[in-house]
Order: structure tokens, then C-alpha cells, then sequence
């Protein structure tokens, strides 16, 4: 019994660590952007359902001696594929589709070895069962669930701020030995154990209707927290913290339902699920909720009571023992199709995050089926019919609200766009025009004849890129990361070469399209598509005498752009006289002590900009200005190399945004 809690605990263990720490690699290389930690999240999903079918058929069709020798041959194969460091040729290339991308380079990096890991809680599940009739296994679920959420609250506290990437994936490896060894111990275990007689009565197998229940309240569970993360994203931070904090209430949900009855009340829950609706309504707004800790309080609090309620009546509609790989194969499948809509379909057939409202109907109409299909339910097989009408009445109304809050989302839009790396709308007002990806403000434009090309925003004559393109001179070349509206274009002279790089293809198309910058840019302008690190990475030097890095996406970090990796390919790309203009506002993250750390590590001369803006068109910023030759920014002498946080640089290795946290 120990070693099978061991071999559960570690697996599921295993299973959520090499999640965030696969994100760690390949986070970066898509923008940093939560739809990329979306689509990993299906990657799993997916995995998973690929490790429960297989447990399913090997306990359905093999006898004990011999699932217990095909599973330790699996347990050597995935062995073989270790370590779990993503290959530098799986990088994404110019044109790539992101999510197939991802997909891709998770299945070549980690696939076997999770879906082994999957396979092994219902696996060991079912052996301890036949070995040990008396013991209900439903307990080793919630013990799994124990150790994934163990895993995921100790990697962004405990393991990421200390060790490196490439040392974590290592150690994952080792642990992943260790398991194998364990996993094969417990088969060779039930191999050798007489089989005792199944007691209890499994009953007539499972009807159509309660295997789709099944699917639906999995389903539902998983595409609320992918919707619910999306959103604390787009209207708090786009910050690792808020990816993971979702994902630990859905498992603790599990853990608590699988722990026994006892702990999901269904009379409870009649209330939870509308004061969870209620509180997801008005999460998002920032008006009756001003406070940022207490707007996730109440994230948290809908994510939670809606998943303890999907995740209870799943628990209730368990079948015998005897069925459990079968249950749980249609658990994945739920799993997995929550996921693919989130993560795949709806980028291309919502043009809002308008999964966050239709999940919520969905998970009031999975509860409803189960009532409806547990024989135990009050409300059973449609009955009475004065309790549905009522049900459909109020879900009606709730709907109907709904409705209006989606249409309320488009109001004062002229113009939005949805794509993996996020939305973007447009708003007019009386004589301009403004972009806004996400809840951050990515350029604006007057309207007014004459007055088109005056640079906004951020990136006025007082900020830091202005200050340094408003100079005059010679005929310059200039590299800018990040496109929004185009602003910078404004800053372009007759004889000046601008390249932009530009990760989001749709970004091109709205700067073309609402705003006029690229058009009356009066420099030679080109605009690439990709990733600016991997792109110039590519590259041959450029010689710019000034590179502008701004591809902050509403507000999130693309660490590896600011890694000291990162620097040395900008250095590589700037005269020697260049300088290096660094975007660094942020509502949550200070990022001063990284452009510091850098400095001082590739010994550059560094100044900070702060411009306090003037009303709604020209926002205050702060820009980080370096160059290799302190003659550059001597016209700054007070503001050079100013004191901050002493901190280790970050690199490609290792990184602690937690730290800086505002």
C-alpha cells in the first residue's frame, strides 16, 4: 500500500513540475504570452488522455504478468528520451503557427515521459484494487492531486527563484528514474500478489447519458480555469503568479471531492454556484472592486466553488471499481476537449474572451444534466417539472444579463482583433484614435490634419526614444522591437533606415490599417515578422546606431529579452557608439534592477528617463537608455548608472520576476 501512495504521490508530483518548468523554455520564445501557457495546457490535457487510454486498454486486455512487464518497457522508453530540455532547432520560425508549434515541441521534448506519468494513477489505481479488494482506491486520486498541487506551489516559491532551467530539468529527469524504479517495484508487486475476488456488486455498466456527464463536468471544470486564467490576465497581470494560482484551486478543488462525500454537499452547492457566477461577474470590473488582491480573492473564490460543484457531482457519479480506467479515460477526454476549445478554437471564433461567460452556462448546464441523471438527485430524470421550469427561468434571466455584459465589451469599439498573442481594439474620440492590446494602451494618433505624425503615448519628445531619435544628425539606422501603432515611425527622417520586428502578424495589419505612422514615415521602413531576439539572432549585424526594445504585450515580461543572452545579440546589432532604448514601464514589475544588473555585468553605461506625461494622449514612461560609450548619454551626467536593487542579472537560465514584484 505504501509503495503504491509513493509511485501516485511522486507521479502526479512529477506531472505538474514538468509543466511550469517546460513553460520556463518555451514561454519565452512565444512573447510570454498566458496563450501560450494555454495551449500547454492543452498539450497535458491532451497527454493525459493519452496516458488513460492506454492504462484503460492495458488493464481491459492484458493479464496482470503482462501489463506489469509492458509498463516497465514503457517506464525504459520514456527513460531514454530524458533529459527534458527543449532542443535549440525546435525554436519557432518566421510564419510558424504558434499552437501547432507548441504542440509540436512539447510531444518531441516531453511527450512519452508524461503520458507514462499520466498512465500511472489509474494504472496503479486498478492494481491496487485487484490486490486489495477492501481498499477504495478513489483516496490515491485525491493523494495525486495532493502531490501536483504540492508541485505546482513549490515551483514558482521554491525551485524557480533558486535554481536554473537546465538544473531543474536534470533533477526532473533523476526524479523521473526514481518513479520508474518505484512504478516497476509496485508492478512486480501485483504481478507476484494473489488476486483476490472483486466484493460488491459492479452492477449494469454505465449508460450513455452518465458517460457524457462525465465528459461534460471534466470538460467544463477545464475550460473554466483556462477562461478564468485568461481573464485574470488580461484585466490584473499577465504575471506567472495568476497562471499558476488558477490551476491550484482546480486541483484543490479535486482534492477535496475525491477525499470522500463528505466533503461535497450537494445543498451547498446550491448556493455556491450562483454566488460564483455572481462573483465572476464582477471580477472583472474594477469599479465595485478597486483592490488588486481582493479582485483575486474573487476570481479565486468563482474559479473555486464552480470546479468544487463540477468536480463533487463527478465524484457522486463514480462508478464500481472494477470500471475506474473507464472513468477515468472519459475524465481526460473531458479534459482535453475543454482544452482544445479554449486553447485552439476560440482565438479564431470568439473575437473577445467571450469563453470566460460561455463557460460559465456550460458548467450550469453540466451540474443540471448530473442532477438529472443521478438517481439520488431531487430533481432526477426531470422531476419535478415546477423545479425545471423555475431552473429554466432563472437561467434564462442569468443569460440574458450575460448577453448584455459580452455586448457591453464591444461597446465604444470601431474596430477589434483577436490572434494567439492576444486582442486588440480600437476606440475613437473626438480627434483620435487609440490602440489598446489587452488593458495597456499600445499607441495612439491624432486625426486632425497636420497634427498625424506628432508621436503619443509613450513615445513623446520628453520620453526616453524620443529624447534620442528627436536628436538631430547624420542619417541613422534604427532597429525597433515591438510594432503597436507605429509610433516610433513618427521619429523617422529622410535618409534614416527603420527595421521594425513585430511577433504578432495581425499587429501589422491594425498599425496599416487605423493608423497612418508606417505610411507618412519618412525613413526607408521595413517591418519583419517574428520574434525580435530570435529574428536578429538570425541576422547579419545591422550597425544600428539606435535599437528601441518595446514588445512588452500588455503589460506581461518576455524574459528572455531581457536576459543577458538577449543583450549580447542587441550589442551585436549596435555601432559601437549605439544606444540601447529600454522600454521599462510596468504597473507591476520594476524592472530597473534587471537593466542594471546587465549593465554592470556587460559593462555599459545606463541612464533612466522618466517622463511624467501630459493628460490623455501622452502618457508618463520610463525608459532605460544604455550605450557601451558613456560619452553617449553625457548630456544625462546626473542620472547615470542610477542606484537600484542589487540583484543577479538575469540569463537564459535563470530569472526571478517575484522578486521585483511591485
Amino acid at each position: 500500500m505504501i509503495a503504491f501512495a509513493a509511485a501516485i504521490f511522486l507521479s502526479a508530483f512529477l506531472l505538474f513540475l514538468v509543466q511550469p518548468l517546460l513553460g520556463r523554455f518555451i514561454l519565452p520564445w512565444y512573447g510570454g504570452t498566458p496563450a501560450a501557457w494555454s495551449v500547454a495546457l492543452l498539450f497535458f490535457q491532451c497527454a493525459l488522455l493519452a496516458g488513460y487510454g492506454y492504462a484503460h486498454v492495458l488493464t481491459r486486455f492484458a493479464k496482470p504478468r503482462a501489463q506489469a512487464v509492458i509498463h516497465a518497457g514503457v517506464l525504459l522508453l520514456a527513460a531514454l528520451t530524458l533529459p527534458v530540455i527543449p532542443p535549440e532547432s525546435l525554436k519557432p520560425a518566421a510564419g510558424d503557427n504558434p499552437a501547432l508549434s507548441i504542440l509540436w515541441l512539447l510531444l518531441a521534448t516531453a511527450g512519452l515521459p508524461f503520458v507514462a506519468l499520466s498512465a500511472t494513477g489509474p494504472l496503479l489505481q486498478a492494481w491496487l484494487a485487484r490486490v486489495r479488494p477492501g481498499k477504495q482506491p478513489w483516496v490515491m486520486y485525491a493523494l495525486s492531486n495532493v502531490g501536483s498541487l504540492g508541485a505546482l506551489l513549490a515551483y514558482p516559491f521554491v525551485i524557480e527563484p533558486w535554481v536554473g532551467r537546465n538544473s531543474q530539468a536534470w533533477a526532473w529527469s533523476a526524479g523521473f528514474v526514481t518513479f520508474a524504479l518505484l512504478a516497476a517495484a509496485c508492478g512486480f508487486i501485483a504481478m507476484r500478489a494473489p488476486v483476490a475476488e472483486q466484493s460488491g456488486d459492479a452492477g449494469p455498466p454505465p449508460g450513455p447519458a452518465r458517460r457524457i456527464v462525465w465528459v461534460a463536468l471534466s470538460a467544463c471544470g477545464v475550460w473554466l480555469l483556462m477562461a478564468v486564467t485568461n481573464r485574470m490576465s488580461l484585466d490584473l497581470a499577465p504575471v506567472p503568479f495568476l497562471w499558476v494560482l488558477p490551476l491550484s484551486l482546480y486541483l484543490l478543488s479535486f482534492i477535496v471531492t475525491f477525499a470522500g462525500e463528505r466533503f461535497y454537499v450537494r445543498g451547498l452547492a446550491l448556493f455556491a454556484v450562483p454566488l460564483a457566477t455572481a462573483a465572476l461577474a464582477i471580477a472583472p470590473d474594477d469599479d465595485p472592486i478597486e483592490s488588486t488582491p481582493m479582485r483575486i480573492a474573487v476570481f479565486g473564490f468563482g474559479l473555486f466553488a464552480l470546479c468544487w460543484t463540477l468536480h463533487g457531482e463527478l465524484y457522486r457519479l463514480r462508478p464500481h471499481v472494477s470500471r475506474l480506467t473507464g472513468y477515468y479515460l472519459s475524465v481526460s477526454l473531458g479534459g482535453a476537449l475543454g482544452g482544445a476549445f479554449v486553447g485552439l478554437a476560440a482565438p479564431h471564433l470568439l473575437p473577445m474572451y467571450f469563453e470566460y461567460e460561455i463557460g460559465q452556462a456550460l458548467a450550469i448546464l453540466a451540474v443540471l444534466a448530473a442532477l438529472c441523471v443521478d438517481p439520488s438527485s431531487p430533481i432526477a430524470r426531470f422531476k419535478p417539472r415546477w423545479a425545471w421550469l423555475l431552473l429554466g427561468i432563472a437561467l434564462l434571466a442569468w443569460a440574458d444579463a450575460t448577453r448584455g455584459a459580452m455586448k457591453e465589451e464591444l461597446d465604444g469599439t470601431v474596430a477589434h482583433t483577436r490572434s494567439f498573442f492576444g486582442v486588440s481594439r480600437i476606440y475613437e474620440y473626438e480627434g483620435s484614435r487609440k490602440l489598446v492590446h489587452g488593458t495597456t494602451t499600445h499607441g495612439a494618433q491624432w486625426t486632425e490634419a497636420g497634427w498625424e505624425m506628432t508621436p503619443l503615448t509613450y513615445y513623446s519628445d520628453q520620453s526616453g526614444a524620443g529624447l534620442v531619435l528627436g536628436d538631430e544628425g547624420d542619417a541613422r539606422r534604427v532597429g525597433v522591437i515591438g510594432l503597436g501603432a507605429g509610433t516610433l515611425a513618427a521619429w523617422g527622417r529622410k535618409g534614416d533606415v527603420m527595421r521594425f520586428y513585430e511577433i504578432d502578424p495581425e499587429m501589422e495589419h491594425v498599425a496599416r490599417t487605423w493608423f497612418t505612422y508606417l505610411a507618412g514615415c519618412r525613413a526607408e521602413l521595413s517591418v519583419v515578422i517574428g520574434d525580435g531576439r530570435l529574428s536578429l539572432e538570425r541576422e547579419e549585424p545591422q550597425d544600428f546606431d539606435v535599437l528601441v526594445l518595446d514588445a512588452f504585450s500588455s503589460d506581461s515580461i518576455p524574459v528572455h529579452l531581457l536576459t543577458l543572452e538577449s543583450f549580447d545579440a542587441y550589442l551585436r546589432h549596435l555601432r559601437d557608439d549605439g544606444v540601447l532604448c529600454v522600454h521599462v514601464t510596468n504597473r507591476y514589475i520594476d524592472l530597473q534592477p534587471v537593466i542594471a544588473a546587465a549593465a554592470r555585468e556587460l559593462g555599459l553605461t545606463w541612464v533612466l528617463i522618466e517622463d511624467d506625461g501630459r493628460g490623455d494622449d501622452i502618457n508618463s514612461s520610463d525608459w532605460a537608455l544604455l550605450s557601451r560609450q558613456a560619452s553617449r548619454l553625457a548630456r544625462f551626467d546626473s542620472r547615470l548608472n542610477p542606484p537600484t536593487e542589487d540583484i543577479p542579472a538575469w540569463t537564459d537560465d535563470h530569472s526571478n520576476i517575484f522578486r521585483l514584484l511591485k
